[in-house]
């Protein structure tokens, strides 16, 4: 944390140039998105079921019926990649499940039958058949369209609830700031799930949703930062203050981040291609979190207050005297009495440092307008005055 503490990056003066990156990005994928579309798996577009049932159990326990469903998931996939896919269930000990996609006619479904009871003899027929076709049943999409749209309501309602709750807790802006953040994650998430046509599953509903609440989450965070700061520094100008404090909650970020990270690439690569598409959704959608909580939901804060301060007809010191601030903000130098800034006598100062001096500074131009206005008031009262007589 000292390290980041003693830093003083320019995250809130590059605000416009992580907006336009993502922006850009958003863009080209959700144009992606239009022409290609989502990858739908089996749960959201229906499919069939098969049964084979062998004459003695293959699997007594939890972890053989693990060990056989990988042994007849890697079968599978050789001779078709989209049965590797598949999902696969052990029932009674002795049955097996197949949930497969749909198919063009019957003469298709009767291939892939075939091919299925082929792969099962040639791992268990000699030591547990002989083994019987029980048949194909069509089912219907487990993500339905009523699913959808409930999934749906109860995704606003919940940005609706945060956005309220926020607002409470701390200001409309900051729940705005998360709002936002909140959409940038889901649409690059969604838009790297075309790129990459990966197919969804149920499995995609969970992982949205949690990477919506570790994104939030990681947003509060900084938010609780930056309302202690303000608290502490209340004549600075926002801008010094929300960077500092993103400075202050940066090796957190990383370090929460990194930790979440690592147990979801194991799961990538060692958990099998069934949760490979899950891992890969809450890997990109946790990064992109972070980084939405550190480039788009708290520098947004800054500027609805600038927006708010220009509309409102107010203006700050900043505006007032630009040159001066901006060096101080940017940790240049130290405003002297005229206005100018000068060089500071050591190293560059950290965020926190230029936090406390854009206090300081904003709190002496405060001083310097109240001298002001008493000597025109004091003007004004020496015009009133009755002049004597000669």
């Amino acid at each position: 944390m000292d390290f980041f503490r003693r830093s003083n990056w320019d995250i809130i003066g590059k605000t416009w140039t992580w907006y336009a990156i993502s922006g850009t990005l958003i863009v080209l994928l959700m144009g992606l998105w239009a022409v290609r579309g989502l990858n739908y798996g089996i749960d959201f577009t229906g499919g069939a079921i098969v049964r084979y049932q062998l004459s003695h159990p293959v699997a007594a326990s939890a972890a053989d019926e693990v060990q056989v469903i990988s042994k007849i998931r890697d079968a599978l996939g050789k001779i078709d990649a989209r049965l590797a896919k598949s999902s696969i269930q052990v029932a009674g000990g002795n049955t097996i499940l197949i949930r497969t996609g749909e198919v063009a006619n019957d003469e298709e479904a009767a291939k892939q039958d075939q091919a299925i009871l082929q792969v099962i003899e040639s791992l268990y027929g000699t030591t547990h058949g002989p083994i019987e076709a029980l048949g194909r049943e069509s089912v219907g999409p487990i993500v339905g369209a009523e699913l959808r749209a409930a999934a749906l309501r109860a995704l606003i309602i919940g940005q609706l609830l945060i956005l309220v709750y926020i607002t409470i807790r701390y200001e409309f802006c900051f729940a705005l700031g998360g709002i936002l953040g909140l959409f940038h994650d889901l649409a690059l998430l969604t838009g790297f799930m075309v790129l990459f046509n990966v197919e969804l599953n149920s499995w995609f509903v969970a992982a949205i949703l949690t990477v919506l609440g570790y994104s939030i989450n990681d947003s509060v965070i900084i938010f609780d930062r930056i309302r202690e700061n303000r608290g502490r520094h209340r004549h600075a100008t926002l801008g010094p203050v929300v960077n500092a404090s993103l400075l202050e909650t940066m090796q957190r970020s990383i370090n929460t981040t990194a930790t979440t990270l690592f147990p979801l690439l194991a799961l990538f690569f060692l958990a099998g291609p069934v949760m490979q598409g899950f891992a890969l959704a809450l890997l990109l959608g946790i990064f992109f979190g972070a980084y939405s909580s550190i480039f788009i939901a708290a520098p947004f804060v800054v500027l609805w207050d600038r927006w708010t301060h220009k509309t409102a007809g107010v203006t700050s010191y900043a505006a007032a005297r630009p040159a001066a601030t901006t060096a101080a903000e940017a940790g240049n130098g130290v405003t002297v009495g005229n206005g100018e800034v000068e060089a500071p006598a050591g190293s560059r100062p950290s965020a926190v440092e230029t936090m406390r001096r854009a206090a300081e500074v904003a709190q002496e131009e405060k001083r310097q307008a109240r001298r002001e206005r008493r000597a025109k008031k004091r003007a004004k009262e020496q015009q009133r005055k009755p002049r004597k007589p000669r």
